[in-house]
């Protein structure tokens, strides 16, 4: 199913248009608790030795608040579950990056589908979380035993508006090597409650960062309605878009072994209106968290404390 390509590769826009779109696959849903996880599971309707994604979500969300992006990593190709614990108000990340690791450990062992002929290739498994379940992830991918689990070698990690959660995620980033991709909201990259940039620099292999301009952390997140009934699922349009783009065209260069996609895991490719950002450069904002947090980002100070506030919150 994937492969190297010799020949050349579409320019970035025609692959950003083209992996916005859903792709070839049929997908099936399932319930992820037969491996010792509750939550759920996405697969293409056929293949063998897949890639596998398992996904963390965020402070306070579920699974099913990412449905659709999850449903569409998969019409690309890819086994994606995303573990449903830890969804309380003071979860514990050591608790989910266990869950992580307990779905990336099992499913490459069992046989999945309706026949039962999907399988899953376990040396092509990758991480990926938002905000609370990006820091998850980078617990997941370290070296540290964690509630029971033994590490689980991944070979790609996808953090997408991280939020910093403990001292022990934080100490794991140096001991993760797989490739990874670090998405930021403009204006966002080290305050309070986002960590960008400075998971970037800690993250020991090679790492790319990209900024979303536009974006907000929590726009990710599907809203449950009756709109949602007819196929509206409530998060913020283009936030969804550019994010189930990335994710997408960097699993397919890393774990998909696509080098059509190549230019996702490029820190000085132009993907879009994306902004690549170096995280060797000096931060150009170097205030106190808490002034970012009362003045907010230095090109929206003009609408004042309570203003900045809500665009840190992405409200």
């Amino acid at each position: 199913m994937f492969g190297r390509r010799s020949e050349p590769a579409p320019p970035p826009d025609e692959l950003m248009t083209r992996l916005a779109r859903r792709g070839p696959h049929k997908v099936l849903r399932g319930d992820l608790g037969f491996v010792g996880v509750p939550g759920q599971l996405f697969t293409p309707d056929r293949g063998t030795g897949l890639p596998l994604v398992v996904f963390a979500h965020a402070w306070m969300a579920d699974a099913a608040r990412y449905r659709d992006l999850l449903f569409h990593l998969a019409t690309h190709g890819i086994v994606v579950a995303a573990p449903d614990v830890e969804r309380g108000l003071a979860p514990s990340d050591v608790a989910l990056a266990a869950g992580l690791r307990t779905a990336a450990a099992t499913l490459p062992t069992v046989r999945l589908g309706l026949a039962e002929s999907i399988t899953v290739d376990a040396g092509r498994r990758g991480y990926a979380g938002h905000g609370f379940g990006a820091s998850a992830a980078v617990l997941a991918a370290g070296t540290d035993v964690l509630a029971a689990t033994e590490p689980v070698a991944v070979n790609a990690l996808a953090a997408v508006f991280p939020a910093p959660s403990t001292a022990t995620a934080a100490a794991a980033a140096p001991t993760v090597g797989a490739p990874a991709m670090v998405l930021a909201v403009d204006g966002h990259l080290d305050t309070v409650d986002a960590n960008p940039l400075p998971l970037a620099r800690e993250l020991a292999g090679p790492v790319t960062l990209r900024v979303i301009p536009g974006a907000s952390e929590r726009g990710l997140l599907q809203r449950r309605g009756i709109k949602s009934l007819i196929g509206i699922n409530g998060a913020d349009k283009a936030t969804h878009a550019t994010v189930r783009t990335l994710l997408t065209g960097f699993f397919l260069a890393t774990i998909g072994g696509d080098d059509e996609y190549a230019a996702f895991t490029d820190a000085d490719e132009v993907l879009g209106a994306v902004v690549n950002v170096d995280p060797d450069e000096p931060d150009t904002d170097d205030r106190p968290h808490v002034e970012k947090l009362l003045s907010g980002p230095i090109t929206a100070q003009k609408g004042g404390p309570l203003s900045a506030i809500r665009a840190l919150r992405g409200r």
